[in-house]
């Protein structure tokens, strides 16, 4: 009992200090984290994300997140991707899941999505993270994905970013290409 009350307060301490203007208190904190840090402290990193922290802070939160070797930090990444309403922020955050060296695979779909919402740059990310996922992919995914793809094909008319356009192209062929080594993989049984 005594070991979580001390946890909480170290946490309250951890998110005063990431607040902090002193970049080398921030900074001090961010090495604290790093070395014994909780998964707990995830949704304060993200909160200095949006409280435009210093450049220095910021490169270094971003870091940690994309280093943070947790299957817990993957469901908490992408939920905060997928609430997060500043553009900024969430290409910020899409980098991380590439840079990370955890397997998002599970999350085809949402990824897919997320890239037909978006403008060119927020595409071109999802396109390198859909890239670097190892799979496999279950037939729901891709179906889901085909999905998000069909509707913004729909949607899509002649004003629309032509780069953007490309890049979803790419992100469809990607998909499909995956969903033929499935329908061979059906064969093979």
């Amino acid at each position: 009992m005594a070991s979580k009350k001390v946890d909480l307060i170290k946490l309250k301490q951890w998110q005063q200090e990431l607040s902090s203007q002193e970049l080398h208190v921030a900074l001090a904190a961010l090495k604290q984290i790093e070395e014994i840090g909780s998964i707990q402290i995830f949704p304060s990193l993200i909160e200095s994300l949006r409280a435009s922290a210093p450049m220095q802070v910021e490169h270094a939160i971003l870091k940690l997140i994309a280093d943070i070797q947790s299957e817990e930090k993957i469901d908490l990444l992408m939920t905060a991707i997928d609430v997060e309403k500043d553009d900024a922020i969430r290409l910020k955050l899409l980098s991380c899941v590439w840079n990370s060296k955890q397997d998002f695979s599970n999350f085809l779909a949402e990824v897919v999505s997320l890239s037909t919402e978006g403008d060119f740059m927020q595409a071109l990310e999802c396109l390198t993270i859909l890239e670097n996922m190892s799979g496999p992919f279950s037939e729901s995914q891709l179906l889901e994905a085909q999905l998000y793809l069909k509707e913004y094909v729909e949607s899509i008319n002649k004003d629309q970013d032509q780069r953007k356009a490309q890049i979803i192209s790419e992100i469809a062929l990607f998909v499909k290409e995956q969903n033929e080594g499935i329908d061979a993989d059906l064969l093979l049984d």
